[in-house]
């Protein structure tokens, strides 16, 4: 089984549920975003726990997602569900797994370090920790195990920390923070019946972003260790501020426009950025050799297709480029974009000015991921990035920004040192598109009475001095 199935788990609790079915109730959290069912059913017969299981598993197969049986093997076994969660006072895991097989998920509860020492031999696949806080839901919970135990247990194993014990959507975040795996989630799933898929929707935003921020830690610091040699083929507006950018961030920026020596440079480089801002007939030479030798020794490319709507003529670059390479990350304004796929909606050049409304950027993100297999980032008042299973929204940067020649150009350039430091494309633009927009808002505030010169190099300097820490402090990001 897949890691991601530990996510979040919706706990089952009958008691909770007034005017739906738990069925109903089960779907609507499926459908919310969880990612495992465990069925708790305590005071009945096996008899009853079995038909009620029946029931719940046709969901849970309708939609792919492990059913897990609480507490009891023989219902697990006789459903052929695809594990069980065991408490320390129930069977032996060791006794399940020869009973259920080598297939099956098996987990146990441990409340404290000295149960995991107990435990830790045991052949199961997670462990379900907790209470991580104080909790009414269970009578008998022990006391709250809190976040350093929680730190600590996961200094002790490699299995996944399934937690349980308080949470909700207001915490979630610590404990992936805190090295947790995925969270349990009873009352905060069912705490109002009638707003179930809201309730999960929620928490599983919350847990998505908490997840994709753990992802992020440490690699600026890493990409300055690999110090990537970046490629530029880019317009000569912003040559100059894409190749200082670039040296910011801890890449080796390396400019030319000479076909006879670009087989020799891609050869050479980790990264490489294509920007047709100062199209040329130069450019159009050599746009698409670039490209194919970038796929050749298999470089990832980040595409900026400035002001691709003004021209007949760049359109026409772009499509071709598009039909004969394959790009890692295009990054470009609502118009570009909307340019690209021949969305409704006019073009005004370079600057996008239109004001559309996120549901319009989403369909529009949605429309492009069906036809192009790369990563896709849209810019503006607020950034979107897309891959096939995931979008994000950044909410960083500063209206003044709109007043310096270039941030979009260089964001192309951080993007590319990301991808030319190994990074996954998703990440890799995820952390240019913000190292831009955080570096705008200090630089903005350090430059309230001074002008847009002042305020360009400020940028420059902030991505210069911008770390881990930073970058995750001020970050503005939710998953979508």
């Amino acid at each position: 089984m897949n890691r991601n199935i530990y996510e979040l788990c919706f706990v089952t609790d009958r008691d909770f549920l007034r005017d739906i079915s738990l069925e109903e109730a089960v779907e609507k959290s499926i459908l919310g975003g969880v990612s495992m069912i465990q069925l708790r059913e305590k005071n009945i017969s096996k008899e009853e726990f079995i038909n009620i299981g029946k029931s719940i598993l046709q969901i849970t197969r309708k939609y792919n997602i492990p059913l897990i049986i609480n507490d009891n093997v023989s219902v697990a076994l006789e459903l052929d569900a695809e594990g069980v969660h065991l408490g320390q006072g129930d069977m032996n895991p060791i006794e399940a797994r020869k009973i259920l097989g080598e297939n099956k998920i098996i987990g146990i509860s441990i409340s404290s370090l000295e149960e995991f020492e107990k435990s830790k031999n045991y052949p199961v696949d997670y462990y379900g920790v907790g209470p991580i806080y104080i909790t009414n839901t269970k009578k008998d919970a022990n006391p709250a195990m809190g976040l350093e135990n929680l730190k600590k247990l996961k200094k002790l194993t490699d299995k996944p920390l399934l937690t349980i014990g308080g949470i909700n959507v207001s915490n979630v975040h610590e404990i992936i923070e805190n090295n947790g795996d995925g969270v349990a989630i009873i009352s905060g799933i069912l705490k109002d019946e009638n707003k179930i898929y809201e309730n999960t929707v929620n928490i599983s935003k919350k847990l998505r972003t908490s997840f994709i921020k753990k992802r992020l830690d440490q690699k600026i610091e890493k990409l300055r260790e690999k110090n990537p040699l970046i490629y530029h083929l880019t317009n000569t507006v912003t040559i100059n501020d894409c190749a200082n950018v670039t040296l910011a961030i801890g890449g080796s920026p390396l400019m030319s426009f000479c076909l006879e020596e670009i087989e020799e440079i891609i050869k050479i480089s980790n990264g490489i950025v294509l920007n047709i801002g100062t199209m040329d007939k130069e450019m159009r030479n050599i746009l698409l050799e670039v490209g194919k030798l970038a796929n050749k020794y298999e470089k990832p490319i980040v595409l900026d297709p400035v002001g691709i709507g003004a021209t007949k003529c760049r359109k026409e670059l772009i499509k071709n480029l598009l039909e004969n390479v394959q790009i890692s990350v295009i990054k470009g304004n609502l118009a570009e974009i909307k340019s690209i796929i021949n969305w409704s909606g006019k073009s005004k050049g370079v600057d996008s000015l239109d004001n559309s409304l996120e549901d319009e950027i989403l369909d529009l993100g949605k429309e492009f991921m069906k036809k192009y297999n790369c990563v896709l980032g849209i810019t503006g008042k607020n950034d979107y990035i897309f891959s096939k299973e995931e979008i994000i929204k950044i909410s960083n940067g500063h209206e003044k920004m709109s007043k310096v020649t270039g941030t979009g150009c260089m964001t192309a350039s951080l993007i590319g040192s990301f991808l030319g430091s190994f990074e996954n494309d998703f990440l890799s633009t995820i952390l240019g598109i913000g190292i831009m927009g955080i570096s705008g808002e200090i630089a903005s505030s350090q430059c309230e009475t001074l002008g847009t010169g002042s305020l360009r190099v400020k940028i420059i300097d902030n991505i210069s001095l911008i770390n881990s820490e930073i970058f995750l402090e001020k970050i503005k990001i939710e998953s979508l």
